[in-house]
């Protein structure tokens, strides 16, 4: 007895569906074929609309990426030549140790105008839950700590001078 409940159930259930279809079917061939141009361009404008703005969002991810890695490959390049400075620093002349300095403050000050331009960006446009913005947020401790550790150097140099 329960078995056929649940079969008559079932069937009830395919059957709407089926019927609903012909209601739309008739509907569709009473409208003409615009109706179904209509439908179909709507759909396809859809379909294309998504497919642009899956296109932004890899543009944008490419772009975010493409700076990350700089910022990495420029901040590891910026500490290389701050070690070679501090290792090599009682060898060197007053203008070679002016290169080394001129050489780590072009590589720190692009990567410090690329992470604030993103944060300004980020924060003026309200998108304060992106985790790219925590990303420059954190990348901001060691760019303000490359400032402060030459800051602290060249103090260091001129203390130790008089």
């Amino acid at each position: 007895m329960l078995l056929a409940y649940a079969i008559i159930i079932l069937l009830l259930l395919l059957i709407v569906p089926l019927n609903h279809d012909q209601t739309i079917w008739a509907q569709q061939l009473s409208f003409g074929q615009d109706s179904i141009e209509n439908s179909t361009n709507s759909f396809t404008q859809n379909r294309l609309d998504t497919i642009i703005e899956l296109l932004q969002q890899a543009k944008q991810g490419s772009i975010i990426q493409l700076n990350l890695t700089i910022i990495v490959f420029m901040m590891g390049l910026a500490y290389v030549v701050f070690g070679l400075y501090i290792g090599q620093e009682q060898k060197l002349s007053v203008f070679t140790k002016r290169l080394y300095l001129i050489a780590y403050f072009a590589l720190i000050i692009p990567i410090t105008v690329i992470i604030v331009r993103y944060i300004v960006g980020a924060i003026s446009s309200g998108v304060l839950d992106d985790p790219v913005l925590t990303v420059a947020f954190l990348l901001l401790i060691p760019v303000t700590a490359s400032y402060v550790l030459m800051i602290v150097k060249t103090r260091h140099d001129i203390l130790g001078r008089s």
